[in-house]
């Protein structure tokens, strides 16, 4: 576990272009590094099965090294677990109202449908729409038995579904892995990191109020704890996908949501054990998203990316 100090943070935000850029290029020195992993595996293994807790950035994870490896020439197509949800209504009594739990997931049919992209087939895959809690539409991607295919999702790597894959997989896990200490020595954790990513992402994407968010993180973690940290061993890769800067960023687009004063208040903070968060999104100095490249993971949480979530 990584730990660094809140006033390194301030300190480096004196020359914030520098310091963004330094940061993105430790993260890109850490893409490279998986894909020389999976390519090493290739022959044996064409599917990356990646995953991480909710706001740990396997989306962006994914697409950047889908870039990557397309750019060395390699064939890599992308599905994404979230789309082979069950509808609610089909869901096993055992794993109603627990969107943590692998048995949301469709695993047969997930695991088919990779199987026969794997085979070169053409192949219906779903997209799933969580406003409605049902499967949206079908579309049609043409298998490539020359491509590697990313799969990623929270239970990737949970046997649920790692079993279903016969030991053709990398297993790559993403995840916030660095603690902040701040000057009055308490810490900023992982966690904390992931809140603050998914306050500003449900608030634009899923139409989820700030206290909505927070009121979920607890099951959310508990999710975490039971079916996703348990696996992590399952995985030859790990990322460590904080920003040293991402603080700065996060804190700059909350406070600018009209809701964040009267919503997180430090005493709704303080009940759901989030009052250092609370406090450094509060303190901590602002940062500007011109300063940061478009194909950055932390934008999957800003917006302004050049993928398409």
């Amino acid at each position: 576990m990584r730990v660094i100090d809140i006033e390194n943070i301030t300190y480096n935000m004196k020359n914030d272009t520098q310091f963004v850029l330094r940061c993105e290029g430790v993260f890109h020195d850490k893409l490279t590094a998986a894909v020389s992993h999976i390519l090493s595996a290739r022959a044996q293994k064409p599917f990356v099965a990646l995953t991480g807790p909710s706001g740990s950035g396997k989306t962006t994870t994914a697409m950047r090294l889908k870039a990557y490896l397309e750019n060395l020439g390699v064939p890599t197509l992308l599905v994404s677990m979230d789309n082979f949800f069950l509808d609610l209504d089909k869901r096993p009594p055992e794993a109603a109202g627990d969107w943590e739990s692998p048995l949301c997931v469709n695993a047969e049919l997930l695991a088919d449908c990779l199987a026969s992209l794997a085979a070169g087939k053409e192949t219906r895959l779903p997209r799933y729409d969580f406003r409605t809690g049902r499967t949206a539409e079908w579309t049609t991607v043409q298998g490539d038995p020359d491509a590697i295919i990313i799969a990623e999702g929270i239970h990737m790597l949970n046997p649920y579904i790692l079993d279903r894959l016969d030991g053709r997989a990398t297993g790559v896990y993403v995840a916030p892995r660095t603690r902040i200490i701040t000057d009055d020595d308490r810490v900023v954790k992982p966690e904390h990191i992931r809140v603050a990513r998914r306050l500003l992402r449900d608030h634009a994407t899923r139409g989820h109020s700030l206290r909505e968010t927070v009121a979920r993180a607890q099951s959310v973690d508990a999710g975490e704890v039971v079916h996703i940290a348990p696996y992590k061993t399952n995985a030859e890769v790990h990322i460590d996908t904080f920003h040293d800067y991402e603080l700065c960023i996060l804190a700059k687009y909350l406070r600018e949501i009209p809701q964040f004063q009267e919503e997180l208040t430090p005493e709704f903070m303080a009940a759901h054990h989030l009052r250092v968060l609370n406090d450094v999104l509060r303190a901590i100095p602002p940062l500007r998203t011109e300063y940061v490249p478009h194909d950055s993971l932390i934008r999957e949480f800003v917006g302004g990316s050049c993928f398409t979530y």
